[in-house]
């Protein structure tokens, strides 16, 4: 029985980074050509502000890019990729998660459920704690302790949801009257609005500047949410899809 599970999970974890690579390959296209430009607009204005704080007289230092600019963009999709799969490690273990609190539902629908769990905690929430920024943004002196709060904050958002999940699971098999299960229900989702609004005022924020027009970074943040909502749904889609032909192959 043991092995079996290992059998089964090994195989989630292998299609779910699998398709979060192709998801994050496809949602790289999706960058180069909505988010690119919004980088673009973003150096431009970099550049006129490093000008303009230039003393009289001096001339900017117009060094030719290291990478080009196809090159940057070829990069851009195979970091999309990478973070794809790495997304997808997350989406097997909700999907593992919600197989164990829900093993009466269909598989599909925990595929989709479990994509849009993974868009709100690891995705959603963060960048409303983090908005996103363009490269570049930020001092280097800070560079590590922000990278360090971001991940804290990935972590615990992330093991919030796991613990909701676990909850519901133990609540559902708990014994006692459907009313007490319906108040239990609702003292776990309280309980979790209680850890999001703890981790919130305890990770600290970003504690640099955004030499960014708020209009700027609002879009580069809006176009980088619909990206991520792009990998998660691609993700949750085509796995929901290989579920499906195992079932009319009678493989699940």
């Amino acid at each position: 029985m043991i092995e079996e599970v290992e059998r089964i999970m090994q195989r989630i974890i292998l299609r779910a980074v699998l398709v979060g690579l192709v998801a994050g390959l496809i949602a790289g296209v999706y960058h180069n050509i909505v988010t690119v430009p919004v980088i673009e607009r973003a150096i431009v204005i970099e550049e006129e502000r490093s000008a303009a704080a230039l003393p009289a007289g001096a001339q900017p230092d117009d060094e030719p890019p290291l990478v080009s600019l196809g090159m940057q963009r070829v990069g851009m999709a195979i970091g999309t990729g990478i973070i794809g799969a790495v997304f997808g490690l997350v989406f097997a273990a909700a999907y593992g998660l919600l197989r164990l609190a829900l093993p009466e539902s269909r598989p599909a629908a925990m595929a989709i459920t479990a994509g849009l769990l993974g868009f709100w905690a690891i995705s959603f929430l963060v960048s409303v704690k983090y908005p996103f920024v363009p490269p570049g943004v930020g001092a280097e002196e800070t560079l590590l302790s922000r990278q360090g709060f971001h991940l804290l904050f990935y972590a615990l958002s992330a093991l919030g949801v796991a613990g909701l999940i676990l909850a519901l699971y133990e609540i559902k098999g708990s014994i006692g009257s459907e009313a007490t299960r319906q108040r239990l229900y609702a003292l776990a989702g309280l309980g979790y609005v209680v850890f999001l609004l703890l981790i919130f005022w305890l990770v600290p924020g970003n504690p640099d500047e955004v030499p960014v027009p708020a209009d700027l970074l609002l879009e580069f943040n809006n176009v980088s949410l619909i990206g991520h909502l792009l990998v998660w749904g691609l993700m949750a889609v085509g796995f929901a899809y290989l579920l499906r032909k195992d079932q009319l192959s009678g493989q699940e």
